[in-house]
């Protein structure tokens, strides 16, 4: 509802449209200049901002302003005077939504003989800040502001009604900023983790539609060349194939092979997303199963150094741990290394102190535990 007495018939269509702007720079904040300079118009005064600070003024931020600020006295605002401001306990304490004049709640005459008005505010012929406090936590408050100049006078009645007609609105668009910020960081952070995976992961809606792929993924879907490491030929996911997987699936994990165009295959992993927390933000539709695609074969030569760090394995002793992995028989082994069949019992037996394994099969376990999930950079 729009106060009548803030506003005459005019003025009601300006407000509706500054309005419209507010929520705006909500989703666009490169708007937010613009938008300030709409209401520093409307509520009368020489410049309006948007910004934070505690009661001592130590903790202090600026979110946005419409530049008609001097820069570099903006800049001295924020880097060391604000300790200093006369009024920022009344600023910081309030009543959230109200528009209030600063003039009318500190002593104007002691004001005018701070250190601070003689610093900032009267070098730019600042005379008075209206203001409404937008969140409060503690000692520090978010505040939408807009300076007086000395040729605008002090605040009055009309400037402080229009400040709280535009607070509750400006609220809200740095409220939804804050929110579109938050998912978009969340977002951002899960691609930076999926893409820097080996394993190939797919996200499908519920259609079998695919909704993201992290680079491994694009990579076998030929979207990236091809991959020396990874199978031959590219990967195509059939939507039908897809929503077969995702019916199988059901709530519970499930695995599938697949194929490539060469008939390399690969084992696809399903995990469903039906679980509360398992929710990606800002991606396009709704996905509603991850997909883990990795060729069905062991690739040693990703194996860290680690492995012999931890179990203090010699270099022979590792090649022979290494080399169970594609060979079961002692024998193999020998021939493989170009060592005798004693030499790879002795080097076993070694590992399996070492290791405190019993089995060739445990070897292998273990060797794929050490195994990098990260992609190679």
């Amino acid at each position: 509802m729009v106060d009548p007495s803030a506003t005459d018939g005019s003025d009601n269509t300006d407000l509706m449209q500054i309005v419209t702007a507010i929520y705006d720079a909500a989703i666009a904040s490169e708007l937010w200049p613009g938008v300030l300079e709409s209401c520093r118009e409307f509520t009368g005064g020489a410049s309006a901002a948007i910004f934070a600070k505690d009661v001592t003024g130590s903790r202090r931020q600026l979110f946005h302003i419409d530049g008609r600020l001097d820069v570099e006295q903006t800049q001295i605002y924020f880097s060391r005077l604000a300790p200093i401001d006369p009024s920022n306990t009344v600023q910081v304490y309030a009543e959230l939504e109200e528009g209030v004049i600063t003039s009318q709640k500190l002593n104007i005459e002691d004001f005018a003989q701070s250190r601070f008005a003689a610093e900032w505010a009267a070098p730019q012929g600042i005379v008075d800040v209206g203001f409404a406090t937008l969140e409060r936590r503690g000692d520090w408050a978010a505040l939408f502001g807009v300076f007086r100049h000395e040729r605008d006078g002090l605040g009055d009645e009309l400037m402080r009604r229009r400040l709280t007609l535009l607070a509750p609105h400006v609220r809200r668009a740095v409220n939804i900023a804050g929110i579109i910020g938050q998912a978009n960081r969340t977002a951002d952070t899960f691609r930076g983790m999926i893409d820097g995976l080996a394993t190939a992961v797919f996200l499908i809606d519920a259609e079998g539609r695919m909704v993201h792929a992290n680079h491994a993924g694009e990579k076998l879907l030929g979207q990236h060349g091809t991959n020396g490491s990874g199978p031959v030929g590219t990967l195509r996911l059939e939507r039908s194939q897809m929503r077969n997987m995702l019916q199988q699936s059901s709530l519970a994990q499930s695995s599938a092979f697949l194929e490539t165009s060469s008939g390399e295959r690969l084992v696809a992993h399903v995990l469903p997303l039906t679980g509360g927390t398992r929710t990606f933000a800002g991606l396009k539709g709704d996905p509603v199963a991850a997909l883990f695609v990795q060729p069905a074969l062991f690739d040693p030569p990703s194996i860290p150094e680690s492995l012999a760090m931890a179990f203090d394995l010699t270099p022979a002793e590792l090649r022979v741990a290494l080399s169970t992995l594609r060979h079961d028989k002692v024998a193999d082994v020998a021939e493989n290394l170009g060592v005798s069949e004693a030499t790879v019992k002795t080097h076993l037996s070694h590992i399996f102190a070492k290791t405190d394994t019993r089995r060739q099969a445990d070897i292998v376990k273990l060797v794929a535990a050490f195994k990098s999930p990260l992609a190679e950079r």
